[in-house]
């Protein structure tokens, strides 16, 4: 193409700040939602998954094992959710959140170690004692937990499935993967979106989250 033919317009102007998200809906307004990003490769879809959730209301906090910022940078994190990042804990417990609960926990990817950690009472990361408490309060009908597994084919064995099936049982919501070259993928962005809203939407008719965001 010649000097003369080139053109690489402007983009169309927006009152959009940079870390402001176009609204498509209000499934999951006044929703608060922990993010809890463990350290497969899907990881670094993450940002996406937090904006997504976000142009449906959602105020998303991001929090990550040191595994998952193998895959996904805590700056892409911050920016998407538009608050700090949790990667330790400090004396502000930041696993028990007493001082703004969290109404959904999104384990999005879950891996298949963090899977069987939390299926056995295991908290020994930031992560896993989030998890801990987010499950203390869903038993208690002011919280619902999602997990989003995502790992090869080869890891899909009979302690997989049961941990998932614990995990199921006590009221954990697992997803669905996408199946797809032989591995258990991430869903997409909507349908992690879809699984929260409708868990929102239960937990609501319960009464507790409509009573605390009135």
């Amino acid at each position: 193409m010649s000097e003369e033919g080139f053109q690489f317009p402007a983009p169309t102007p927006s009152d959009l700040g940079d870390h402001e998200v176009r609204r498509e809906g209000s499934a999951l307004e006044g929703a608060r939602l922990a993010l809890l990003v463990t350290g497969g490769i899907a990881a670094m879809k993450a940002p996406l998954v937090a904006r997504a959730l976000r142009r449906q209301g959602a105020e998303v906090t991001a929090f990550a094992t040191t595994e998952a910022l193998r895959y996904v940078a805590r700056e892409a994190l911050e920016w998407a959710c538009t608050r700090p990042v949790v990667v330790e804990l400090s004396a502000d417990a930041e696993h028990l959140s007493d001082a703004a609960p969290f109404d959904i926990y999104l384990v999005a990817p879950a891996t298949y170690s963090v899977i069987g950690k939390c299926a056995h009472g295991i908290a020994d990361t930031p992560v896993t004692a989030t998890l801990a408490s987010a499950i203390g309060r869903m038993e208690r009908g002011n919280a619902t937990v999602l997990f989003a597994p995502t790992m090869h084919g080869t890891m899909h064995n009979s302690i997989l499935v049961a941990n998932l099936q614990a995990l199921h049982t006590v009221g954990c919501t697992i997803i669905s993967p996408r199946d797809d070259g032989g591995k258990h993928n991430l869903p997409s962005e909507a349908a992690l979106v879809d699984a929260c809203a409708g868990a929102f939407a239960r937990l609501r008719v319960t009464g507790r989250s409509r009573s605390r965001h009135s």
